[in-house]
C-alpha cells in the first residue's frame, strides 16, 4: 500500500443521507469479499488462505488413499475455486499480499503430486499446466475485457472499455488497442492502477494481435494461458 495514499486519505467518522446519519466502518463484506476501508484487502486474503488451507489439509488426510487424478480434481474444487474466487479485485496488491496465496497453491502442487518442501515447485507447476497466483489474477482480468469487447460481459462492464480508433495508419493498426482512460484517473494514487478501466486496457494493449483477435472464447483462453507461461504480464 502506498504510504502516501494512506497519509492523503481523509478521516471521515460518519455519513448523513438524508435525515440518516451512517456511522463509518473499517471494514464491511460484499460479494463474499472482505473490503477494508483502504482496499488493501488484507482481511480477504487472510480468510481465502485459511479456507483453502483447512481444505488442503483434508484433502491431506485422505491423499494416500486417491489417485494423482482424483486429487487434483478435490484441489481444483475445493482449493483453487478458492484462490480464484474474486481474484481480479486483488490485481495491484503487493508482492507481500500475493505471496501468502502462491504459498497456498505451492501446498496444493505439493499435495497433488506428492512432492517434497524442496522440490523445484515451478516445474512441477507448469506438469500441472497451472498458472502462477499473479497470473491468474492477470488471465483473469483479460478474459473480462474479452468478454466485455464480444458482447458476454454486462453492459455496465463492457461500457468500461471502448476500442481505440487511430487517426492515422500505423504499423500498431493491426493490433485491437483498447482506449486508456484519462491521465488523472489512471494515475490516482494506488486505486487508478487497480481499476478495470485501467488495468483492462492497460494489459490487452500488451497482448499480441493474435491472441487479441482470437475467434472464439475457448481459443482466446488456451492462447492467453500458454502467452502468460513464458510472457508474465
Amino acid at each position: 500500500m502506498s504510504s502516501r495514499f494512506l497519509k492523503d486519505t481523509p478521516s471521515i467518522s460518519s455519513l448523513t443521507i438524508g435525515q440518516l446519519e451512517v456511522s463509518i466502518v473499517k471494514e464491511a463484506r460484499n460479494l463474499g469479499v472482505a473490503m477494508d476501508n483502504h482496499m488493501t484487502l488484507t482481511t480477504h486474503v487472510k480468510n481465502v488462505c485459511r479456507s483453502a488451507c483447512h481444505a488442503i489439509h483434508k484433502i491431506g488426510l485422505i491423499r494416500k488413499y486417491i489417485d494423482r487424478s482424483t486429487a487434483e480434481r478435490l484441489v481444483h474444487a475445493f482449493v483453487t475455486s478458492r484462490l480464484d474466487a474474486n481474484n481480479s479485485l486483488l490485481y495491484g496488491l503487493p508482492a507481500t499480499a500475493l505471496a501468502k496465496l502462491q504459498r497456498v497453491q505451492n501446498c496444493a502442487i505439493r499435495l497433488v503430486t506428492c512432492a517434497k518442501k524442496d522440490c523445484n515447485i515451478t516445474s512441477l507447476r507448469r506438469e500441472l499446466h497451472w498458472l502462477p497466483i499473479k497470473d491468474r489474477i492477470v488471465f483473469k482480468l483479460l478474459l473480462l475485457t474479452y468478454k466485455s469487447l464480444h458482447g458476454m460481459a454486462p453492459s455496465y462492464i463492457s461500457d468500461i472499455i471502448k476500442v481505440h480508433v487511430p487517426q492515422r495508419t500505423l504499423r500498431s493498426n493491426s493490433k485491437l488497442l483498447l482506449n486508456m482512460p484519462p491521465s488523472r484517473e489512471a494515475s490516482t494514487a494506488y486505486y487508478g492502477e487497480r481499476t478495470f478501466s485501467v488495468a483492462g486496457p492497460t494489459l490487452w494493449n500488451k497482448l499480441p494481435a493474435r491472441i487479441q483477435k482470437a475467434g472464439s472464447l475457448t481459443i482466446f483462453k488456451r492462447l492467453l494461458k500458454t502467452y502468460l507461461f513464458d510472457n508474465p504480464l
